[in-house]
């Protein structure tokens, strides 16, 4: 098969699932509220963003060139921007997360020049790294732009999901020393209450840097649950890799070369 053809097929299958991915971010961040942080969880969803990640991975380090990088982060942003808008602050996602892409086409590319033998579990292990954070940012710049970021702002108080979190709180902490009975959860939505109307109070100035602020916050647990996906993928990149090369749509051959050695 020609390579144009291969680069071709493998970008509009990225196009497919990038599609997929921010269709389903897009609904989240439009379902969710102040009053509830409450969706559908898709499994799909995230075995979709696993072979996403795996395939942009294999390709940016298989076809090599950067050009090609550009195509394939380039339609990752248009799709982007299709979903949720060609502003100014997506369009610095979008060049944030283009060179996160150069950078797991980079570290893809190093991988394979500087061992002996291709190790498709090192390819995608790289390059995976920058791909999951490159699609984490884009995801933080939608979430800074959501209905809910700005519902908390114009609110200007917490959101009434934090009340019943709050309640929980304080029926750990001082529940035993209430006597059990009909007033017991008078008291503790009382005391939950007037806590939230404090931290409303002390808050208040604040809450206009709630989009930020939430941005931010969900890439740092987005990140720290990163390493899953990068695993996940991992795992299957090393299936894709052998399939392709099982169906010899990619070839290795053997060559000699030179090797810098260090005399003392």
């Amino acid at each position: 098969m020609n390579k144009v053809y291969k680069i071709i097929g493998a970008n509009t299958l990225i196009a497919l699932l990038s599609w997929q991915f921010f269709r389903y971010v897009d609904y989240v961040l439009n379902v969710i509220t102040p009053e509830s942080f409450a969706f559908d969880f898709e499994v799909s969803a995230v075995v979709n963003f696993v072979v996403l990640v795996s395939i942009v991975s294999l390709i940016l380090a298989i076809f090599r060139k950067k050009r090609w990088e550009l195509v394939t982060s380039g339609i990752v942003g248009i799709i982007f921007l299709l979903f949720f808008g060609w502003t100014y602050i997506n369009l610095i996602g979008v060049l944030i997360a283009m060179s996160l892409f150069e950078y797991a086409r980079f570290a893809g590319v190093e991988e394979i020049d500087q061992r002996t033998k291709i190790n498709s579990r090192m390819i995608v292990r790289r390059g995976a790294v920058g791909v999951v954070l490159a699609f984490f940012v884009l995801v933080s710049f939608a979430a800074y732009q959501s209905p809910v970021a700005a519902g908390i702002a114009e609110a200007e108080q917490l959101p009434s999901a934090t009340q019943q979190l709050m309640r929980s709180v304080v029926d750990s902490v001082i529940g035993g020393q209430i006597p059990v009975g009909p007033e017991k959860e008078g008291v503790l939505n009382q005391i939950a209450n007037e806590t939230i109307q404090q931290f409303n109070s002390i808050l208040k100035p604040y809450f206009q840097y709630a989009p930020p602020l939430l941005a931010f916050g969900l890439f740092l647990i987005l990140w720290g649950l990163s390493w899953i996906f990068v695993w996940l993928a991992v795992l299957v990149g090393m299936g894709i890799f052998w399939i392709v090369k099982k169906t010899e749509m990619i070839k290795i051959e053997e060559r000699d070369v030179k090797a810098e050695i260090l005399i003392i």
